[in-house]
Parts: structure tokens; C-alpha cells; sequence
């Protein structure tokens, strides 16, 4: 045994390595480290010990230390690829990608055959939308291995994110034949076949992957999504809780955990309740509904907000002090409990009935309304438009469109276009000019001009982006364009929202059909147009 070999030879670091690795495997960390350490001690040069030692270090949850005891085996060991890889590894743990795509790239330098580089490789390039390359890099991996289960389901998950769904469901298919057992893949798969319009048989991956791992976050959230988007509420909402359970979905959220003890419906009584951010600013507009509720429970409602949404909130009615999100460690009176934003739904059991949905909840004072007022008057039929939302949304490929494809509303006579979009247009743009769209975008500070310039328009079209929830909660007429597979909250199948009576939805007919959608409008808003003016004669 290890043992006895170095009670035979005191200063054998091999054999300690090796019982290093012996109390890994049962799981004695601790004692396994130790062992590790000892070894480099007496044979600080030896490459294989700094390896094994920064290997543990990262699985249990120590990269920031993995990573020095990498740089140590590379550099005694400058050709030792699986060191590099490893090392890239530890840097995806600390979020660092681009140094982890440096290791990446050194290792199959040293290793061209190396398949796993090149699907981990290719895992970063996805992560950062780069899916061309990251296809290249799935495909070098199977080419190296051509039963890399792993792989076929990354690129599958890559040409779905491309929007190329069939080459994605093949894939899908080709490793959960591989790895029947990988929880895993069914998840992908499960998204796949969402992505294509088919939630029942995603919603049945889902559930294969939770059957397979029962505490399996990721499947739940999803499972969860494509029940709420089919109106499922009770058991989505159950489901849609595990978000936080999630690395990836948390650290996309914005959820921290907290000592404070989490609020489970009951009468608050005079407590102080903290109603944690979360998610987009469209979110925070949405929900933001269920605060004078929490009112009616007795509760001093402390909401944490989004900068951007401080002055849209700052005199409504269910909130008595309104903190912004990345300040709030250090301002916020001691609450009694916690409750994150979209829990909110889930407990006080909302259902399709009985949605809060008296419009207007949000006002804007006279004075905001009147200063944009000269900005925008005039006879004509006046329409907000925004056609993209927050690049870095996950679905943002889907849910924007681009300024071009709103060019058929150009043709109906009697509207004035203005645009809502942040960022600005340039008016002297051709299609700008044809189309006589003003920018009051770039004039924009927060959502409270926005909210102000959309009470002095006759209606607002745009893709789903936050915009819409202004409009929504202010009870003024708006028609959101959604993608063939929207988001869970519009659900399927109906041309209104119990969230937003005024407003009307638009879906694509077919993946990545805005024409139609663009045309049917077009048509309704002539209508609209003709509409008005018979009134106003």
C-alpha cells in the first residue's frame, strides 16, 4: 500500500501523490490535499502533484487557488496539454473566458487530436455568441471521436441557437441515443423541440431529465416555462421556482442569496418586507402590480429597483421606500423578510382568473406629459415604435426584428412615427426619411420619459421588450410583435393579454416570420387611422 511504501521511504513523493489521489476518490478532500502538498514539498518539481493538487482544488470549489498550482505544472512542464486544459477549466470557474479560451487554444496546439479542448472551446465561443465558430469546433471534436456524445449535444444546441432546428433536433437525438443516462441531454433536447413550437413533447424531455435527476434545476425552470406559456399556472409557477437553484439561471437572474427569512404569504402585520429585483426592467414594469397587495397584508413595502426605473416608481402607491438594486446593501431598513419579485405570482396564487390587471397602474404626472407635449403634437395619428430590445437577453434574437422589416407602415397615410429606441436613429437614414420617423429615443433618460412621450401617443408597436410594459401598465393602446415561440407570459394562441387589457399581440405564423406579422399590422393600423379620423371629423 501507499502507506507502506512510505513508511518504507519517508520521502517518496510518488506515493503521496498517489494516496492523494486514493483519499479523493472516497472523498477526503481535505486529507487528499494534504497529501498533494507534501508531495510538491518534497519534490517541488514534480509537474504531476501540481496538476492532481489544483484538479481538487477546482472541483471543490477553490479555482482562484487551482489556478497558480496550473501555472506551476505548465511551467515545469511547458508541452503538458492536459495542464492547459485543465487550467482552462479553472478560468471558466471564475468567469475569466478569454483566458480560459487562451488555454484552450495552447492545449490543442501541443494535442491537435485533443477532442475534449475543442468542445470546451467550443462551449465558450457559444456562451459568447459566436456560434459559427463554435460549430467549427463541435464538428473538430467529432471528427477526433465520432461517439463524443457530448459534443452532438453541444452542437445541436448551437445550430438551435442558430435557428436551424432540424440539423439541431437530429443532433439531439443522435446523443441521448449515445447517453441514454444523461440527464443532461434531455434538457437540450427538451428546448429544441420548444424552440420548434412543440411544448408538450419538450415538457416531456424535461421530465426524462428530472426522472433521471430528480434535483435537477435547470429541467425544472424549463419545465416550468413551457407550463406557464401554456397556461398551466398552478404547476409552473411551482416549478418556475427553481430557478434559483440554478448557477447559470441565478447568475443570469440576479439573485443573491440572504440570511432574511423568506416570506411565505402570510398577513405581514406591520412587518417590513424587502421585494428583491430581478430579471428585466419589462419584468420589474409587470410585477410591480402585486406591491399594493402586499400593502393590504400589512406589510411596509421596501422595493429594490433598477436605476433606470427609480422615478416610474417613485410615487406609486404600494411602495414605501424605493432603493436602487446595486446599492441596496447599504440603505436598506432592516426587513422582517424577503420575497423575490416573481414569487410574487406563484405566492398569492395567481391564476388566469385572477391576474391583477386594473390599468392604469402606473401614472405619469401632468407636468412630465405636457414638456414632451411640443415634441409631438400635431394632427397626425401618432405610433411609438421599437423594433429590438436588450441585445444581451438571451432571446433577442428571436424577439427583434430590424427597423427595415417595419417598412409596409410606411405606406399608411395620416401616421406620425416616432422612434422609442435608446440608443437613437439617424433620421437622415434613408429609410428613416421615407418612412418621416422622429427620434425621441436619444432624448430619453429613463422609463419615466418614456412612460411621459407614450401619454401623448395614440399607440404604441413594438417587439417585446420593455417598452410594451410601460404602455401596458399606463392603460394605453399597444400591439406587441411576438416571435412563433414567445415568451411564457403572452402564452399561446390569443390575440389579447389578461396582464395588459390594452394591450393586442401579433405572433409570427412561422420561425422568423416577421413579413406577416409586419403586413397584418400595417393593415390594422390603416384601419386604425380611418378610425380615428371618422371621429375626429
Amino acid at each position: 500500500s501507499f502507506n507502506e511504501a512510505i513508511r518504507l521511504k519517508p520521502d517518496y513523493f510518488e506515493a503521496y501523490n498517489n494516496l492523494g489521489n486514493a483519499f479523493k476518490e472516497q472523498g477526503r478532500e481535505n486529507e487528499a490535499v494534504e497529501q498533494f502538498q507534501i508531495s510538491i514539498r518534497l519534490n517541488p518539481e514534480y509537474e504531476v502533484a501540481h496538476n492532481n493538487l489544483a484538479n481538487l482544488l477546482k472541483d471543490i470549489g477553490r479555482p482562484d487557488e487551482a489556478v497558480g498550482y496550473y501555472q506551476s505544472a505548465v511551467k515545469l512542464k511547458p508541452d503538458f496539454a492536459e495542464a492547459y486544459f485543465n487550467l482552462g477549466a479553472a478560468f471558466i470557474a471564475l468567469d475569466n473566458y478569454n483566458k480560459a479560451v487562451e488555454q484552450y487554444r495552447r492545449a490543442i496546439k501541443l494535442k491537435p487530436d485533443y477532442a475534449d479542448a475543442y468542445n470546451n472551446l467550443g462551449n465558450i465561443l457559444k456562451k459568447q455568441k459566436k456560434y459559427n465558430d463554435a460549430v467549427l469546433h463541435y464538428k473538430k471534436a467529432i471528427a477526433v471521436k465520432s461517439d463524443f456524445a457530448e459534443a452532438y449535444n453541444n452542437l445541436g444546441d448551437a445550430y438551435r441557437l442558430q435557428g436551424r432546428l432540424d440539423e439541431a433536433l437530429e443532433l439531439c437525438r443522435k446523443a441521448t441515443r449515445l447517453q441514454p443516462y444523461n440527464e443532461k441531454f434531455y434538457v437540450n433536447f427538451g428546448n429544441t423541440l420548444y424552440d420548434r413550437g412543440d411544448f408538450q413533447e419538450a415538457e416531456r424531455q424535461f421530465q426524462k431529465a428530472i426522472n433521471l435527476k430528480p434535483d435537477f434545476a435547470d429541467a425544472h425552470f424549463n419545465k416550468g416555462i413551457a407550463l406557464l406559456l401554456r397556461s398551466e399556472f398552478e404547476k409552473g409557477w411551482r416549478e418556475y421556482e427553481w430557478r434559483f437553484q440554478s448557477r447559470e439561471i441565478s447568475q443570469n437572474i440576479g439573485y443573491r442569496n440572504t440570511d432574511i427569512p423568506v416570506w411565505d404569504g402570510s398577513m405581514l402585520n406591520g412587518k417590513t418586507i424587502l421585494v428583491r429585483s430581478e430579471q428585466g426592467l419589462g419584468d420589474h414594469i409587470q410585477f410591480v402590480r402585486y406591491m399594493p397587495v402586499l400593502k393590504e397584508r400589512g406589510g411596509r413595502v421596501v422595493f429594490e429597483c433598477r436605476k433606470e426605473l427609480m422615478r416610474l416608481f417613485e410615487d406609486y402607491t404600494g411602495i414605501d421606500i424605493l432603493i436602487e438594486e446595486s446599492r441596496s446593501n447599504e440603505s436598506v431598513p432592516a426587513p422582517d423578510v424577503c420575497v423575490q419579485l416573481l414569487n410574487l405570482p406563484s405566492i398569492l396564487n395567481t391564476t388566469l382568473d385572477t391576474i391583477f390587471a386594473d390599468v392604469p397602474y402606473l401614472r405619469v404626472a401632468t407636468e412630465a406629459v405636457s414638456k414632451w407635449r411640443s415634441k409631438i403634437d400635431g394632427k397626425a395619428f401618432k405610433v411609438g415604435l421599437a423594433w429590438s430590445g436588450n441585445p444581451a437577453h438571451k432571446n433577442d434574437h428571436n424577439r427583434s426584428c430590424r427597423f427595415s422589416d417595419f417598412t409596409p407602415m410606411g405606406n399608411v397615410p395620416g401616421v406620425a412615427f416616432y422612434s422609442l429606441q435608446k440608443e437613437g436613429i439617424d433620421e437622415n437614414d434613408e429609410l428613416c426619411s421615407a418612412m418621416h420617423v422622429k427620434d425621441i429615443g436619444r432624448y430619453l433618460d429613463d422609463f419615466h420619459d418614456t412612460a411621459a412621450v407614450i401619454e401623448n401617443l395614440d399607440l404604441v408597436i413594438s417587439v417585446d421588450t420593455s417598452v410594451v410594459h410601460v404602455a401596458g401598465a399606463l392603460g394605453k393602446p399597444v400591439w406587441t410583435l411576438l416571435p412563433f415561440v414567445p415568451d411564457w407570459r403572452w402564452m399561446l394562441e390569443r390575440e389579447d393579454t389578461p396582464w395588459y387589457p390594452t394591450m393586442r399581440l401579433f405572433r409570427q405564423p412561422a420561425y422568423g416570420d416577421w413579413k406577416s406579422v409586419i403586413n397584418k399590422v400595417a393593415d390594422e393600423l390603416r384601419k386604425q387611422v380611418q378610425l380615428k379620423g371618422a371621429t375626429n371629423e
